[in-house]
């Protein structure tokens, strides 16, 4: 049976949600040990409770309990912690939204891919088939995964899948956090922000990555913000020889599906529709 470090990197979650989410977690047939704390933590003590955790070396996963702004203050003393205990095994880590400045974190500074999937408090609202395909790749520790969406821009495309939220992508960027790679299929999500902030993020994202890096780009949803709306304000931006998909199966909805950050991609666009495929071992 596989083993679940439930790890809490931002504020606290409600009693009913985690409560619920780690029925699910039973259920789906993990064993876990949750280190919530309905007390906030400082980003200090948070780290080296994380650091500690990954250094028991007893788990399979790190999976969040969810997402929120406190991730991304834990960088800076993770770095220190886990520079003073070098561990032998980072576990994967699991989890999405606020969850992606970490994602980043273990990629830049140990390769390790990670996995874009459900927090534990949204386990809930998750369909079962998409429930099942997680519990699939993690179960098997390999993925073979194709999702489809809507083309906004044909074209074919291969490199290493890097994104998640767009908001907190964008909040790396000039720091030594921000993922940096020669070859990239960008995938982005994100709720609760209008389409000026979201516009204001990607186009800070363009102005960072290295010219020529974005091969393809692929958009789950962006809660109220039509993603077709937003890929039409930043045309100008846009190369016009990479492949552009919209409206995949990630991000704040029901049919969250999981993507592994880290992953090489393949993005094809096609007539009116547009083809994510990723294939590896975790």
């Amino acid at each position: 049976m596989l083993r679940v470090a439930v790890i809490q990197p931002s504020s606290p979650p409600s009693e009913e949600a985690l409560k619920e989410g780690l029925a699910i977690l039973e259920r789906l047939g993990f064993k876990f040990k949750s280190f919530a704390d309905p007390t906030p933590s400082s980003p200090a003590f948070s780290a080296f409770l994380l650091t500690e955790v990954i250094n028991t070396s007893s788990f399979d996963y790190l999976w969040a309990i969810r997402g929120g702004f406190g991730a991304l203050r834990l960088l800076p003393y993770l770095e220190e912690a886990l520079s003073l205990k070098k561990p032998s095994f980072i576990p994967p880590l699991i989890g999405f939204s606020d969850v992606t400045v970490l994602h980043c974190f273990f990629w830049q500074r140990f390769r390790k891919l990670g996995v874009h999937a459900p927090v534990v408090v949204s386990l809930r609202e998750v369909e079962e088939t998409a429930l099942q395909v997680l519990q699939a790749l993690l179960q098997q520790k390999s993925f073979d995964l194709t999702y489809e969406g809507k083309c906004f821009q044909q074209g074919k495309a291969k490199g290493i899948l890097i994104g998640g939220n767009l908001t907190s992508l964008a909040s790396l960027c000039g720091t030594p956090y921000f993922p940096q790679e020669k070859e990239i299929i960008l995938f982005l999500e994100d709720v609760n922000e209008p389409c000026y902030r979201l516009e204001r993020a990607l186009t800070q994202l363009f102005y960072t990555f290295s010219p020529f890096t974005i091969k393809g780009m692929v958009l789950g949803d962006l809660g109220e913000v039509k993603a077709e709306d937003l890929l039409e304000r930043i045309r100008d931006l846009l190369p016009e020889n990479i492949p552009i998909g919209f409206d995949f199966p990630f991000g704040h909805v029901k049919n969250n599906y999981p993507l592994v950050f880290g992953a090489k991609a393949f993005l094809i666009g096609e007539g009116n529709r547009s083809h994510l495929k990723i294939k590896g071992e975790l």
